[in-house]
Formats: C-alpha cells, structure tokens, sequence
C-alpha cells in the first residue's frame, strides 16, 4: 500500500482535482481525495505535478507484429476473411515490452490485426508493462476488426484473387454478413461475425481512409445496431453529419505520419462536433496498419487541442473513451475507486505542452519507472 499526495488527478472523465491524493492498495485504487490519513510504506510526493489515467492507444499493430519480421504476424492473408482469428495468439510480450509505451503514459493497448483483410480477426486488450501475460490481458476478445482500404486490394490484387478493387471489398464485407446470417450451419467465422452483428457482444473497428472508403462502409453499416468504431479515418471531416446520424466512434490514426493532414485536407476542428454530439473519439500511432513510435500518439492528442477541442475533451480521448470502445472501462480509463492503478504522473499537462515528460508510470499497482 502507497500513496500520491497532492497532485493534480485528471480523472479521466473531464473532472480535475486539485492537490488531491490516491491510495493504492495492491492492483487497485483504493481511494481518491483530499488529504487522505492513511499510515503507508511509501508516500509519492506528486507537488506540482500532473496526475492522469494509463492513456490507452486502442489499435495497436506493435506487440503482433513479429518484429523483424517480413511476414507480418498480425495479417493471416491466406484469405480476405478471417473473422474467427484471435490475435492474442500472436502477441509477443518482448515486442510490447520493447516499445516501451508506458515511458509515454500508454498503460494499455488495443492490439490488433492489420488493415489487409475485409475480416481480419479479433482485437485483444493488455496492459504495456513488463509483466506476466496473466496480468496484463484485460480482453481478449474487444472488438472484431475489419478493413477496406486500399491495402486489401493491394495484397489479393496481386494474387488476381478476390477482391481486387474497392467495389470488390465493399461486396465482400456485405455478401461476408449476408451469408453468415443466412446458414443454417455456420463455420467459425460466421459464427464470429453473428456474435458481433446479431448478438452485440462486440463493436466492429473497420479501417476507412478516404472519404470514398468511409462513405462507403457506412453506408453499408447504416441499418446496423452494431456498435461502429472507423479507424484511421483521415477523412473523417467530410462525413460528419452521417457519423452523427450512426453515433459512429473515430480512432484517429496517426495524422502526422506522411503528412495526413495535408494530404487529405483535414479539417481537424470538425472533432469539434463529434465531441459535443458524444461520438466516442480516440487516438493511436497506427497509420494504414502499420504502427510508429509510442510518441505520435500525444502528438495526434495535441493536434486536436490546436483545433480547439478542450484539453480535458483530448485527455478523455486518451483514457475513458478508448476504454469504452475496448469494453474495458469497468478496470480502466478513470481515476476511481476500485479500478486498476494505472497512473502517469506528469510534469506538466501533455496536451497543452511539449515539455511535459513522465515522470512516474504505475501498471497495476507497480511503480515501472
């Protein structure tokens, strides 16, 4: 048991206290308040300091990916539908330690399959810390994970295979969902994409890029209950109002990589919108399925806070938004009694400032760095 006192807790939801403190007992926050009496083995004096929520990067390809490796673990290509694959079975606990997330307050990701399937598998929760895969898989099964972008195209046009071109993967997306509903005796896969369609029991992240990719797929999902998360989502801008009409969710990829935001002339304060209409919105330092450096992911953060977008919006983009997208909000996301001590304390506010650093990483209950 330890305490932090008097620091600065952004609990994640908007709600900032000040010079408050958090017992920690074990795994969990046991308490959050002020001037907490408590006889402990060790007090974190967190004066002057910023104290947040483990962020969590929702779309992670690092930690699957079979680094360096040319045949990507991530991406089962031997067809364009693998919806009963579950990349927890390639997550490589080296390869996530290696990146070392938690030095940029990232405490959990989202991993995931890459953008090369139309059904790509399923996206598995765990925490970036070095420690026993016990402890760090939250949920193995978080999402269904999908794709139309011009990957997929790329990788079965060049077997001149099935699909070839985007009318080819958008009639494969839907004809994948008609057939699942309608046998009588279903294979894994279809089993899956029932589960996540008819049964809700979870969302469907699908990578959309360009406006044509988004239009698209949300077209077809329109008439879907289906909880709908687009990831990459570059332009994203330019489909507001439909996004609004869905309650579409956005997992923004990385805009910096390969000037995105140049490129497709994005309209970053159109985030704007989305927040006040309760879209669920978050970030990650994936671009086109490929993921970069565990820094790009603040730096998307803080785009969106130079676009007008409130810095405690941005911080719950980082902590309880993707949490609920991962169906893991129950453990993470906030600051609250109960939930895991996933915690980074910062030197300053990251999202309003360059110069804040992390100062301290908690995973579990366990001080990383």
């Amino acid at each position: 048991m330890y305490i932090i006192k008097n620091g600065r807790i952004h609990i994640g939801n908007g709600t900032v206290l000040e010079k408050s403190d958090i017992l920690i007992n074990g795994t969990r926050i046991e308490k959050v308040a002020e001037n907490i009496a408590c006889e402990v083995g060790e007090v974190i004096d967190a004066s002057g300091k910023e104290v947040f929520p483990g962020f969590i990067d929702p779309h992670s390809t690092i930690g699957a990916m079979g680094i360096p490796s040319r045949n990507l673990d991530t991406d089962e290509v031997s067809s364009p539908v693998t919806a009963e694959m579950n990349i927890k079975y390639s997550i490589d606990p080296d390869e996530v330690n290696a990146q070392e997330f938690y030095k940029s307050g990232i405490t959990t990701i989202g991993c995931t399959p890459g953008n090369y399937n139309v059904f790509g598998g399923q996206i598995a929760a765990l925490k970036t810390a070095p420690q026993k895969m016990a402890m760090r898989l939250i949920n193995d099964r978080a999402a269904l994970k999908g794709s139309v972008e011009a990957g997929v195209k790329q990788v079965y046009g060049g077997r001149k295979q099935t699909p070839m071109t985007r009318m080819g993967i958008l009639n494969l997306f839907q004809k994948t969902l008609e057939d699942a509903r309608r046998a009588e005796e279903k294979d894994e896969g279809q089993k899956a994409i029932c589960e996540v369609f008819d049964r809700k029991a979870m969302p469907i992240f699908v990578a959309a890029e360009t406006k044509g990719e988004m239009d698209s797929i949300l077209h077809i999902l329109r008439m879907e209950k289906v909880e709908k998360i687009l990831v990459d989502g570059f332009s994203f801008g330019d489909c507001v109002e439909e996004m609004k009409a869905q309650n579409v969710g956005l997992i923004l990829g990385n805009v910096n990589a390969m000037s995105q935001i140049k490129k497709h002339d994005m309209k970053m304060e159109k985030l704007i919108d989305l927040v006040d209409h309760g879209n669920l919105i978050a970030f990650t330092n994936t671009c086109n399925g490929r993921s970069e450096g565990r820094e790009v992911f603040i730096w998307s953060a803080i785009e969106a806070y130079r676009a007008g977008v409130d810095a405690e919006k941005v911080v719950e983009m980082m902590t309880l938004s993707p949490a609920k997208m991962l169906g893991i909000a129950q453990r993470v996301g906030t600051i609250e009694e109960g939930k895991d001590a996933d915690i980074s304390i910062f030197t300053g506010h990251p999202v309003t400032t360059y110069a804040a650093k992390v100062e301290r990483s908690i995973v579990n209950g366990e001080v990383i760095m």
